[in-house]
């Protein structure tokens, strides 16, 4: 029984398991975004902020969390950076004064504006490895395995 697993476990390849894969993929897609983006101090987690915020109009920390998929803690890090940038503005909500409202400002509608269609071509970038077919197939997948329930 030990020869058994000691075997399983000399076969076990990295580069073939998913989270591996994704983590790679993912890397490869980071470093293209940062290097084609036009603000150089953007992150891909930050742009993922503004563009939930501008597609929710004033929204709470809470759905802006839930919908750009970003826990709680670093969200608010990522606002408070944005903010200090002039890129969102943060109030305190009328009804329930503990939670927190966030807008784009201005000058964040204005690196969204510059920045959404190189973000296209950063997506067209780090799919351009496959073909048509495969990209669909791909987008399919990763959206499937994103939304499973545990």
């Amino acid at each position: 029984m030990k020869g058994n697993k000691n075997k399983a476990e000399q076969n076990y390849a990295l580069d073939e398991q998913v989270g591996f894969l994704l983590r790679r993929a993912y890397q490869r897609h980071t470093a293209i975004f940062q290097e084609h983006i036009p603000d150089q101090h953007l992150t891909s987690a930050q742009f993922a902020v503004l563009v939930t915020t501008q597609k929710l109009g004033q929204a709470s920390l809470v759905q802006i969390s839930h919908e750009a998929a970003i826990d709680h803690a670093t969200l608010r890090d990522i606002v408070s950076r944005l903010k200090k940038r002039g890129l969102l503005k943060v109030e305190q909500g009328k009804q329930d004064r503990r939670q927190k409202l966030v807008s784009l400002m201005p000058e964040g509608e204005k690196l969204l504006r510059e920045t959404i269609p190189v973000a296209r071509q950063v997506t067209d970038m780090t799919l351009s490895p496959l073909n048509e077919c495969e990209q669909i197939a791909v987008l399919h997948i990763l959206q499937k395995l994103s939304h499973c329930e545990e």
